[in-house]
């Protein structure tokens, strides 16, 4: 169930001037068609944010190009592939994407929600999600109550991977979604299926890539 690296992002960039013109004319093509659908738009742009939260490991509101390599690369991608990437979705070329640009990006490259570790590429796999979901979920919750508390995913976190407290917090955040401060079985078990950069970043058990 290992995903294969995207094929989709190899075509050549245009000029810095045209590309400029082309992220204009991008930003009034979305913004028309959100006028149509807003909801839509919303669940891709909350969609975007529960990826940004993921991948932004040091919790400073931006992803730097390494914080995406870094993520990507777990799921099969060359840095060549995850610099076009990058290059695509940071359109005013300051070297970070922001959260409005990667909402943009979601919005103007369908492919990216489903690509794997960023999208829902394999949400059919849902017996197996969940397995790794309880996996976790059976490994953060360590008083066995029934609920993982901030400082069980604080403390799990920050032993076995690189995030920052923020970061950990906005991540917090994502998974609490009745906002209750605590993260139920369901909630883990349904970030697992819709976020595949979740599973890839905090995921364990036979099946989480």
């Amino acid at each position: 169930m290992h995903p294969n690296r995207p094929q989709a992002y190899s075509q050549p960039f245009l000029a810095s001037s045209q590309s400029r013109s082309r992220v204009l004319s991008m930003a009034l093509d979305v913004e028309e068609i959100c006028t149509v659908i807003p909801e839509v738009c919303a669940d891709v742009e909350a969609d975007a944010d529960a990826v940004f939260s993921i991948i932004d490991k040091d919790g400073n509101g931006m992803i730097e190009r390494e914080e995406l390599r870094n993520h990507l690369s777990k799921a099969g991608y060359a840095v060549k592939a995850v610099d076009l990437i990058f290059d695509k979705l940071d359109t005013n070329a300051d070297e970070m994407i922001s959260r409005d640009e990667l909402r943009a990006g979601f919005l103007k490259y369908t492919p990216l929600r489903e690509a794997p570790g960023l999208g829902t590429y394999n949400a059919k796999f849902v017996e197996e999600i969940h397995e790794d979901a309880d996996r976790l979920f059976s490994t953060l919750d360590r008083n066995g109550d029934g609920s993982i508390e901030p400082i069980e995913l604080r403390d799990h976190l920050k032993q076995f991977s690189d995030y920052s407290p923020r970061a950990i917090g906005n991540i917090f955040l994502l998974l609490d979604v009745n906002k209750d401060g605590e993260i139920e079985r369901g909630e883990l078990r349904d970030a697992f299926v819709k976020y595949s950069a979740l599973r890839q970043a905090i995921g364990e058990g036979p099946n989480f890539k």
